[in-house]
C-alpha cells in the first residue's frame, strides 16, 4: 500500500497475522507464514507487532529469528497497551521481550494503541532513522580506533596466542558489514564476535540495526564467519 505522510511517500507491505503453534499444521497457517518471511525479505524496515494482552508464541520466535538471520533494521511495536490492566510497566514488557527473543534485544520498541491510531507519526520516523542508520558509513581510520580499544580491553587467546587486528573496512551498508583481517580467526569464537559487534553499536552510529562482521585471515579470500 502506497501513502503519504508529511509530504513522504511510504510503501506499507502488511502480512497474514499468525496464529498460533496448534494451528501451524493447517495449510492457511502455512502460507501465512511464507507470506510473512517474504515480506521481511523485501522490507527496508520490518515492523514486529505483538499483542501485549498474549504470550509470544513459537510462530513470531521464529519470525524474530528470520528478521535477525536477514540483518532487517525492525521495531519491536507493542500494541494494545491501553489495555493492560495489571501493575507491567513498559521496561518489565521490554525485559519479556528481550528473554524471549534474545537476538533483537538492540531494536527499539514503541508502545501503541492501534484502536486510537497512537503514535503513528513517531513510528513513521523511528523507521526512517533506522534507514539512515542502516545507510552509514564511517572513516576506517574511526572504526579501526574502536576495535583496537576493543581488544585492549578484552583479548582472546588460546596457548599462548593473541589476536591481532592487522586492519579493518567497512565493506557494505544495509547492513553495515564490517571486515576484519586478524592473525588467525580460528581464535575468535561467536563470544567474542559478539562482544566486537557490541562495541561497535557503543561506538558507532549503529545503536538499532544489525551489523555483520566478517573475519578474514590476512591470506585468505573473503568469507563470512558470523552474522550479528
Amino acid at each position: 500500500m502506497l501513502f503519504e505522510r508529511g509530504g513522504e511517500s511510504f510503501i506499507a507491505i502488511d502480512s497474514a497475522g499468525l496464529r498460533k503453534p496448534s494451528k501451524v499444521a493447517d495449510a492457511i497457517e502455512f502460507f501465512s507464514e511464507a507470506r510473512s518471511r517474504k515480506t521481511v525479505r523485501r522490507a527496508d524496515v520490518v515492523i514486529l507487532m505483538f499483542d501485549v494482552t498474549e504470550k509470544i508464541s513459537s510462530i513470531e520466535k521464529r519470525l524474530a529469528r528470520y528478521v535477525v538471520d536477514h540483518h532487517k533494521p525492525v521495531i519491536l511495536a507493542a500494541n494494545k497497551w491501553d489495555l493492560i490492566e495489571n501493575d507491567l510497566t513498559p521496561d518489565d514488557f521490554r525485559d519479556y521481550l528481550d528473554k524471549q527473543l534474545p537476538g533483537l534485544f538492540f531494536a527499539p520498541i514503541l508502545f501503541l494503541s492501534a484502536k486510537e491510531g497512537e503514535r503513528a507519526d513517531t513510528l513513521l520516523s523511528l523507521a526512517k532513522e533506522l534507514v539512515g542508520q542502516a545507510a552509514q558509513r564511517v572513516p576506517t581510520a574511526q572504526l579501526n580506533q574502536t576495535l583496537k580499544k576493543a581488544l585492549e580491553a578484552r583479548n582472546p587467546s588460546s596457548k599462548g596466542y593473541r589476536v591481532r587486528l592487522r586492519y579493518a573496512t567497512q565493506a557494505e551498508t544495509t547492513p553495515p558489514t564490517f571486515v576484519l583481517f586478524v592473525n588467525d580467526k580460528k581464535l575468535i569464537g561467536k563470544d567474542y564476535l559478539r562482544y566486537l559487534v557490541n562495541r561497535i553499536r557503543e561506538d558507532l552510529p549503529f545503536a538499532e540495526v544489525p551489523v555483520r562482521i566478517v573475519l578474514r585471515d590476512s591470506k585468505d579470500d573473503f568469507e563470512p564467519r558470523i552474522r550479528s
